[in-house]
C-alpha cells in the first residue's frame, strides 16, 4: 500500500494556501489527526472545514474519513521506509541501501494511488488506435521507446519518434485514428506540452503519463497516468525512482492489455518472437 504522508509531502508546496495549512498540520503530527473531526483540523490547522475537504479530493482522496483510515493504518506498520538523498562519501553498502528503499517506496506509492478504471479506459483507447505515437524528453524519452516496443509486439503500428518537428508532419499525415502517448514527470516540459496541442488539433486522442498532482499535460488528456511523487533531493536520487516507476505503470498497462486481448496477444508475440529469432539464427 502506497504512502499518504510521502503524498502528503511530496505536493504540499504546490497546494493552494488553505490546503497548504492543513497539509502541515498533518505532517507536523499525523497521529493526532486520526482522533479529529474535519473541525477540528479546521481550527487546528487555521483553515476551513472546506479546505479540509478539498485538500482530501487533491491528494485523490474521496473525503476526511478515507484520509484518516489510510493515516491509521499506515502509521500502525511497523516499519517505515522513506526517501533518501545520497551524502558525500557514503559507503557502497549505504547508497545501494538508500537506493533500494526509495525505489520500493516509489513503487508502493504509485501502485497505491493507480487507479484501475484510468488503466481500463486507456486500455481501451489504445486497443482501438491505428496507430500509437509516444514522445518524452531525456529520461522520459526511454519510457516512449518502452511504449512503442511493447505495443509493436502487440501488433501495434506504434512508434516513438524523437525529433518533435517530425512527429508533428506525422500527426497531420498520418491516421487521425491513433493515440499520441505524452510522457512528462513534471506534466510541464514545454515541447511535451507543444506535442500535446498538436495531436489534439490534428484529432488525435491524449494520453499522459506525469508525477502526482495537477499539471497542464494532465489537463488536456483523455486519461492521466500518474506516478508518486517523491520529495526533491539535492542529487535527485529520486528521479531514479520516479523513472522505474513510470516503467511499472507501462508494465502494469501492458500485461493488463495483453490478459484482456490474450488470444490476439499470443499469436503477434509468437510471430514477433520468429521474427527477431531469424536474425540470430542468420
Amino acid at each position: 500500500m502506497g504512502s499518504v504522508i510521502n503524498r502528503i509531502q511530496g505536493i504540499v508546496d504546490e497546494l493552494p494556501k488553505s490546503e497548504a495549512k492543513v497539509g502541515c498540520a498533518i505532517l507536523a503530527d499525523p497521529s493526532k489527526i486520526v482522533k479529529m473531526s474535519i473541525h477540528e483540523l479546521a481550527e487546528s490547522s487555521g483553515a476551513s472545514g472546506a479546505a479540509v475537504i478539498r485538500f482530501c479530493h487533491s491528494m485523490g482522496l474521496e473525503g476526511f474519513p478515507e484520509l484518516k483510515m489510510k493515516l491509521s493504518v499506515e502509521l500502525a506498520r511497523p516499519e517505515k521506509i522513506g526517501y533518501y538523498d545520497i551524502e558525500p562519501n557514503e559507503e557502497f553498502e549505504e547508497i545501494t541501501r538508500k537506493l533500494v528503499s526509495n525505489t520500493v517506496q516509489t513503487l508502493n506509492d504509485t501502485v497505491g494511488q493507480l487507479e484501475k478504471e484510468k488503466i481500463m479506459d486507456a486500455c481501451e483507447i489504445l486497443y482501438k488506435a491505428d496507430t500509437i505515437y509516444a514522445y518524452g524528453v531525456g529520461a522520459s524519452w526511454l519510457i516512449a521507446e518502452d511504449i512503442a516496443q511493447k505495443w509493436m509486439r502487440a501488433g501495434k503500428h506504434a512508434i516513438a519518434i524523437a525529433d518533435p518537428h517530425i512527429l508533428a508532419m506525422a500527426f497531420a499525415a498520418g491516421s487521425k485514428n491513433a493515440v499520441f502517448f505524452a510522457i512528462s514527470n513534471s506534466g510541464e516540459t514545454s515541447e511535451v506540452l507543444q506535442l500535446a496541442e498538436e495531436a489534439l488539433n490534428n484529432g488525435l486522442e491524449l494520453l499522459s503519463l506525469t508525477r502526482f498532482g495537477q499539471n497542464k499535460l494532465k489537463q488536456r488528456a483523455s486519461v492521466a497516468l500518474e506516478t508518486s511523487r517523491a520529495p526533491e533531493t539535492e542529487l535527485r536520487s529520486a528521479a531514479t525512482s520516479s523513472r522505474q516507476a513510470q516503467f511499472l505503470v507501462i508494465d502494469i498497462l501492458f500485461y493488463f492489455y495483453a490478459s484482456h486481448h490474450y488470444e490476439e496477444m499470443i499469436e503477434q508475440i509468437r510471430t514477433s518472437r520468429e521474427a527477431t529469432n531469424r536474425f540470430r539464427e542468420s
